[in-house]
């Protein structure tokens, strides 16, 4: 589908306030230009304290550090994991730091991993907080703790940054006693969590991921954390019952693509939840599979009103598609734009009844 002029304006038109229209002019105006400015606009005016990803990487702070003193990354997750190999080489690196028990007790790809009190009494380290996740509160946890201020470093100034309340925590949301939650890429339960701290009580979280490694770990996950309201579902979501190619990666950007390595099944998701069961929510970050998988939604989404929080920026006619999909489907719905990354990423589409 091709969006047209009249289609950007039906939808801006359509948005509910005005920071939605403004985070949307900005996306359309990056998207035409690719020119940082219109993105580094909505980062200033929506993320305060968080700086624009300015393109340096993990290499360029490891070589702005001082050489006489060893370093630890605070963060044994999958941020941590992916910028390793920037460290794993370098004399002056000697593992993690993470509060989880276990990985104190076995380590961390293949490296110790120490527990933040040992840090807390050393304080002869530099500390780079290696989430983007938890940057904020690790910051605090050393800063209550007297660490040296000039010996830590945030992996948010050379990484990109991703809100992980992302999908729940605008103030137009709101939650009642027993939510239900779809949670579409699910990738290694993280959503599924924040939404827990949003609610006051979650009856059921059907969970679905494709990426067999991803939902190994959700699997993992699932057991350490005790979540028996979580239903694990190794299927992609669409429009209809089939099997597609899809590329996995073991990360976030899995997708379904005509020349991935491996083939899926995928299910519409009206008929993967049971009919008797009423959702509260459904959350969608899949790669460009939305429009479709919300097509396999349309009966629940109809009959249940759900809040949804579906992103838009993985394809260019998802701007107009989508709203324009989701006000066919319940005319009713009040529609929200936001933004939640220091780059061109994590633009979102909420749908919420009044």
């Amino acid at each position: 589908m091709k969006s047209t002029f009249e289609q950007y304006r039906k939808v801006y038109e359509m948005l509910e306030d005005g920071p939605s229209r403004d985070i949307y002019l900005n996306r359309l105006n990056w998207m035409i230009s690719r020119d940082k400015r219109y993105i580094e606009a909505i980062v200033k005016a929506y993320l305060p304290g968080v700086p624009y990803f300015t393109g340096k990487t993990p290499a360029d702070l490891r070589a702005a550090m001082p050489k006489d003193r060893k370093i630890v990354l605070y963060g044994a997750g999958i941020a941590g994991k992916i910028i390793l190999p920037y460290w794993e080489d370098d004399e002056r690196f000697i593992g993690f730091c993470s509060r989880t028990k276990e990985k104190q007790k076995n380590g961390y790809c293949g490296w110790p991993v120490m527990s933040p009190e040992e840090l807390l009494a050393r304080k002869d380290l530099n500390v780079v907080i290696s989430t983007t996740m938890a940057d904020r509160e690790i910051r605090q946890i050393l800063e209550t703790g007297g660490y040296p201020r000039d010996q830590v470093y945030s992996l948010i100034e050379y990484y990109k940054y991703e809100d992980p309340e992302q999908y729940f925590a605008p103030d137009f949301m709101s939650y009642g006693e027993e939510e239900v939650l779809i949670d579409a890429g699910c990738l290694n339960l993280a959503s599924t969590l924040e939404f827990k701290k949003h609610c006051k009580s979650v009856k059921k979280v059907y969970a679905f991921e494709c990426d067999p490694e991803c939902y190994q770990i959700c699997l993992a996950r699932k057991s350490r954390k005790a979540l028996p309201e979580v239903e694990l579902l190794p299927y992609g979501v669409w429009s209809e019952r089939t099997t597609l190619r899809f590329s996995a990666r073991g990360d976030g950007a899995s997708r379904m693509c005509e020349d991935g390595d491996v083939s899926v099944p995928v299910v519409p998701i009206d008929e993967a939840v049971p009919e008797e069961e009423r959702v509260t929510m459904i959350k969608m970050d899949i790669e460009g599979s939305e429009l479709e998988a919300l097509k396999g939604a349309k009966r629940i989404i109809q009959r249940d009103t759900p809040k949804l929080a579906i992103c838009i920026y993985h394809k260019p006619e998802d701007m107009t598609a989508i709203p324009l999909y989701i006000k066919r489907l319940v005319p009713g719905y009040k529609l929200y734009v936001r933004h939640h990354s220091n780059y061109g990423n994590e633009t979102v589409l909420y749908a919420v009844m009044p």
